[in-house]
């Protein structure tokens, strides 16, 4: 039943890649706003699935201190990454294309496979517990491929093979799933990585998406991105008492 549960989750988060499908009918300022109003929503879910979700649940098994170094750990293995493989999560459809374009695919493949391997061990956990964190990881997945398929037909990919790239890196989730969950299954490990996840959503949140919002001159936009940013944390926050 758990594996059963992790594959259809991973399989949900690959998917999500084929979103872009939406770029072939919408108009590129609607699909602009689309992306600013989605990425608010998930920095919130992002912030709240780490401190409210994945850190207070790896404190019921293991030390504060033990957690905290775990989270910070994961934060600064993230930002590490980021400067290795130059993960682009810019969702602005008049971003700078560099010549990196394709290796920022293999960052996101390594992204989406660690995406796996936090929901299976959500699953091990408990059923509800990894039902919440697989939506915090769909918030988040939404705003990222439709920002990387703009990326790349910015960058002279054509639609039909971006939208084929950028599902070929989501299916990678799939694979962390099977991994995690064999991997992890009936291992204590599994608390010791929530905080070391927490600190991953902390710095995606922190450093990617937050930085996007403030670059909105818009007041009336910074207003009502502020309020969806708001709704991403209570919605992880609702989702947590209503599956917990």
């Amino acid at each position: 039943m758990v594996l059963i549960s992790v594959i259809i989750s991973t399989t949900l988060v690959s998917l999500i890649s084929l979103i872009g499908v939406i770029f072939l009918i919408l108009k590129r300022e609607i699909f602009a706003k689309i992306i600013f109003f989605l990425i608010s929503l998930a920095t919130g879910a992002l912030l709240g699935g780490s401190l409210i979700h994945l850190l207070p649940h790896s404190l019921e098994k293991i030390e504060p201190l033990v957690a905290s170094w775990l989270f910070i750990l994961g934060f600064v293995f993230f930002f590490m990454l980021e400067r290795i493989f130059r993960w682009r999560h810019c969702h602005e459809l008049g971003c700078e294309v560099h010549p990196v374009t394709y290796l920022s695919l293999i960052g996101d493949s390594l992204h989406n496979l660690i995406d796996g391997v936090i929901i299976a061990t959500s699953f091990l956990v408990d059923i509800k517990f990894g039902i919440v964190t697989t939506l915090v990881v769909l918030a988040h997945e939404v705003p990222q491929e439709l920002g990387d398929y703009a990326i790349l037909i910015f960058g002279g990919v054509s639609k039909e093979k971006a939208l084929f790239l950028n599902f070929l890196t989501s299916i990678t989730a799939v694979i962390g799933g099977i991994f995690g969950f064999f991997f992890f299954k009936e291992s204590n490990l599994i608390y010791y990585l929530l905080p070391f996840v927490a600190g991953n959503f902390l710095y995606i949140s922190a450093s990617d998406l937050v930085p996007e919002l403030h670059s909105e001159r818009d007041f009336k936009k910074s207003i009502n991105s502020f309020f969806l940013f708001i709704a991403g944390i209570f919605i992880v926050f609702a989702l947590k008492l209503i599956f917990e």
